[in-house]
């Protein structure tokens, strides 16, 4: 049984429409796939009428951006596992944060204009009433079809990421409201991708620490390019902290063999996997 249980479709900074992850998922041979947009359950709707034509599994989720008080990093991803896309509360918090994405974009249309990027700022207010959602990727997207950048990296260093030129600080809920909210909604809240926070070990024990005492129950433990000595850790840490492993491979994109969905170390034995959770039993009815 493969489970993939992190994914993206264009309802935020996918590449692929619902349909297309699905039939991809079915070529790869994943048996049950978690779409978890970023602060987003559009898909879901789709994705629940139409996976059993590609014989998979839905396990309706969501990505959601969130602080952390008191820390440097700026943001951090809680995934939700077996949401009801249905919850009112879910569907409001989510609304609060797609608007302020909304604001964000517009604002760095802005600066990337005063920067120099000439019609940049027209170009992102049709950007955001044109599609779902507009992320810091589509804006690096646009800055290298544009040629005003030559790589991802350089649109994110030299613009979007903070110390850039069109940088605007995020105004994310704090991960404590997002673990709430996904517990409202039925869901297991997953610490994404841990290790990719730039954090030192001890900070990084300390976030695990903040995130079980706010309610969360997992952490996503298995995923491509995690080093082998990190990801050993912090299968110490789902033992250590009570809190079941989880696994996903992020997939965005083809164009990105570096996280090729359905493809990351299986969870090993000594730690208990998401989906054998009474939460997860519960949720899936």
């Amino acid at each position: 049984m493969l489970r993939d249980l992190h994914s993206h479709t264009i309802a935020s900074d996918g590449d692929l429409t619902v349909s297309e992850l699905l039939k991809l998922a079915s070529e790869r041979g994943v048996d049950e796939l978690a779409i978890t947009d970023h602060d987003s359950i559009d898909s879901l709707r789709e994705a629940s009428k139409v996976a059993g034509d590609y014989g998979v599994k839905l396990i309706p989720g969501v990505e959601i951006s969130a602080t952390v008080p008191n820390k440097k990093q700026d943001t951090v991803h809680i995934v939700g596992l077996q949401v009801n896309p249905e919850q009112e509360s879910l569907q409001r918090f989510l609304g609060v944060i797609q608007s302020r994405r909304k604001e964000r974009a517009l604002a760095m249309g802005e600066r990337l204009e005063q920067a120099g990027v000439k019609g940049a700022q027209p170009d992102i207010e049709y950007l955001v009433d044109s599609q779902p959602m507009v992320c810091r990727t589509h804006l690096a997207q646009y800055l290298l079809e544009r040629g005003v950048v030559k790589n991802f990296g350089d649109a994110f260093k030299k613009y979007l990421a903070k110390g850039g030129k069109a940088y605007v600080k995020d105004q994310w809920f704090e991960m404590e409201d997002a673990i709430a909210i996904i517990r409202q909604a039925g869901g297991i809240a997953v610490l994404a991708h841990p290790t990719r926070y730039g954090m030192g070990s001890n900070k990084l024990q300390q976030l695990i620490e903040e995130f079980k005492e706010a309610g969360g129950l997992s952490l996503e433990a298995s995923y491509p390019n995690i080093h082998p000595g990190q990801r050993n850790l912090l299968l110490d840490w789902c033992n250590r902290y009570e809190l079941y492993a989880s696994q996903g491979s992020d997939f965005h994109s083809t164009n990105k063999p570096w996280a090729l969905l359905g493809k990351f170390a299986p969870l090993p034995e000594r730690v208990t996997p998401v989906w054998e959770s009474t939460a997860w039993k519960s949720s899936a009815g």
